[in-house]
């Protein structure tokens, strides 16, 4: 088919198209239709057919009557028609003469009314976001699908945004490029931000954040974290989306009108974060601003998809600065810790060898960083300045391979291992050896126990050797608390003498005498170690029934000795009265207050 001829087909199918449908469309069904035909003998004349000037004009005036009639307020049925007249004025003004010049004016002067009709379309707005309207919160906080996938929301309804489509395509074509932009950064950036308001996000000042009570703080860091990926993943999505549909035949412009409209939303969520990390380091923020710059990474590359040319140069640079700023001041807040509980120097002992509070505290916020390994690997990861060596620590059992040798596995044993180091520091604050040993029992059991119920993660980074050897430290230290305790008492109760010197006066004068020191001694560890607290139950249960194994078998022998020798040779009862005078406990009296022990709450003998 000749040139000119499918111009001529060209021509009449978009005529037909008009006259078929409301939507553009059908006018694209006829040429698709009509193009089947090239190559074939013409179904219509080879040159363009004459259109009448009187018919030109005709078309003309009634657009411009409709245009005139419709500027103010029509029907949506009124507007199908007002479209389609604002098509044939816009097709006039490529004309000649007069009538080239009333089209323009025509056009001119349908502008406001399309104007008012795409500010309409692009304020309305589809269904509210929320976090509460996901379905599900993935591990981190970021709103998910049940098949793990951002949410998708649509900025407008399909219809309103085929609709402002329609109507964009038209200013476009006139001209109006510029207005058209203006009203639409205008009506969507308050849209976005109005969503936005309904995840939390917030105008804060850099002064008012540095200023903000922690309670207050840690509340909008938390809302942050979350609205900080629904922003991005799906309501900045959705914008783009419906910017690629709008501005579909000037995509240049489009993506201009997107950088604007997102702008402020953006950089309000990117200065929050900015003036975290601008704040005075503190171990409390620490599991926060690593959510922070976990969401923030999260991100990074939706960014880099969402935006074409300076505008994503800028905002990737934007995102990637404060992220790195906040990775800074994690490190930097993770040193502080590991100074703080190095430098922790209070001088006075935990009552009853309780776990000090510093245990758990330490214990419980590495069992939050572990959670976040992950992100705490990318922040450390190329930061070596906090990588103290503790090789040789008696405490570091060593991590050897897997978690244990990621970086947060690394810092999590450094922490640990200063922890550890400053309780034996603190242990020596007690005089007597035996409750030294209940201290750091107390204490590495709680943290071994703590990681095998609370905080698997944390077990992980830390490897099997690091646990075994701490529990291997912990039957040290019980052996430690029985032979300080215990040993001088089981003594008293052994039978020294020879079989002659036993059965002699002498012999029953040392067994009274072995009786008298058992008794003292026996009633001074009741008196104390009643008031000592072993917290654990198991761990409580397990020592009293280490001391009843070796004290038990031990007074059983010296009563049944003693009874033997002191009652022989008398039927008088009088070494027998003497027998109960010096053997004061039965062996049911000591397993009675054998269970008095360890409770934290001083007793003394009844």
């Amino acid at each position: 088919m000749a040139d000119g001829a499918r111009d001529a087909v060209v021509e009449v199918a978009k005529h037909m198209g008009k006259s078929l449908a409301v939507s553009k469309n059908a006018a694209d069904d006829m040429m698709r239709v009509l193009s089947r035909y090239e190559g074939e003998a013409p179904m219509f004349p080879l040159s363009p057919p004459e259109v009448d000037q009187a018919e030109e004009e005709e078309v003309f005036a009634a657009a411009e009557d409709i245009i005139r009639r419709c500027n103010s307020v029509s029907s949506p049925s009124e507007m199908v028609d007002y479209l389609y007249a604002v098509d044939d004025a816009i097709a006039a003004t490529a004309l000649q003469g007069e009538l080239a010049s009333r089209a323009a004016e025509a056009v001119q002067a349908a502008m406001p009314r399309l104007e008012e009709e795409v500010r309409a379309l692009l304020g309305s707005s589809a269904r509210r976001l929320s976090l509460d309207s996901f379905e599900d919160l993935d591990d981190a906080g970021a709103a998910t699908t049940p098949d793990g996938s951002p949410p998708r929301r649509d900025a407008l309804s399909p219809e309103a945004a085929a609709s402002a489509s329609g109507v964009a395509d038209r200013m476009l074509r006139a001209g109006y490029g510029p207005e058209l932009a203006q009203v639409y950064v205008a009506v969507r950036r308050d849209a976005l931000a109005e969503s936005a308001a309904h995840l939390g996000v917030e105008a804060v000042a850099i002064e008012e954040v540095l200023r903000m009570e922690w309670g207050v703080l840690n509340q909008r860091i938390r809302r942050w974290s979350h609205a900080v990926r629904a922003v991005v993943k799906t309501l900045l999505a959705g914008e783009r989306r419906l910017c690629d549909e709008v501005f579909a035949s000037d995509e240049e412009l489009g993506h201009e009108c997107f950088a604007d409209v997102a702008r402020g939303c953006l950089l309000q969520l990117i200065g929050f974060a900015d003036a975290v990390a601008m704040s005075t380091p503190a171990t409390e923020k620490l599991y926060r601003m690593l959510g922070m710059y976990e969401a923030l990474t999260a991100v990074e590359p939706d960014i880099e998809s969402l935006f074409t040319g300076d505008a994503r140069d800028f905002f990737s640079s934007e995102v990637a600065g404060v992220a790195a700023q906040l990775g800074s001041t994690i490190r930097h807040t993770i040193d502080q810790f590991v100074n703080v509980i190095h430098g922790e120097s209070s001088r006075r002992p935990v009552l009853g060898g309780e776990i000090h509070p510093m245990t758990r505290y330490v214990l419980n916020y590495c069992g939050l960083l572990a959670e976040c390994r992950a992100t705490l690997d990318m922040v450390l990861a190329d930061n070596n300045t906090s990588n103290h060596d503790t090789n040789d620590d008696d405490h570091d059992g060593g991590g050897g391979g897997g978690a244990s040798s990621t970086p947060s596995g690394r810092c999590m044993r450094e922490i640990l291992t200063h922890l550890l180091r400053n309780l034996d520091e603190k242990s020596r604050l007690y005089d007597d050896a035996g409750l030294k040993n209940i201290f750091l029992m107390n204490n590495i059991y709680y943290i071994v126990q703590k990681m095998m119920v609370e905080f698997p993660a944390l077990r992980e980074l830390l490897g099997d050797d690091w646990v075994r050897r701490h529990r291997g430290q912990i039957r040290q230290y019980e052996t430690g608390y029985l032979r300080a305790s215990w040993m001088s008492v089981l003594a008293s109760l052994r039978d020294d003498a020879s079989p002659a010197a036993a059965h002699g006066h002498g012999g029953r004068a040392a067994l009274k005498e072995k009786a008298r020191s058992f008794n003292a001694a026996f009633e001074e560890l009741y008196r104390s170690q009643t008031a000592w607290k072993v917290t654990d139950p198991q761990l409580r249960e397990e020592l009293r029934i280490a001391v009843s194994e070796r004290l038990i078998p031990a007074y059983r022998s010296f009563v049944g000795r003693s009874r033997q020798l002191l009652e022989s040779g008398s039927s008088s009862g009088r070494h027998s009265s003497s027998a109960a005078k010096h053997i004061k406990y039965s062996l049911e009296d000591l397993e009675d207050y054998m269970l008095d022990f360890f409770e934290g709450v001083q007793k003394f003998v009844r």
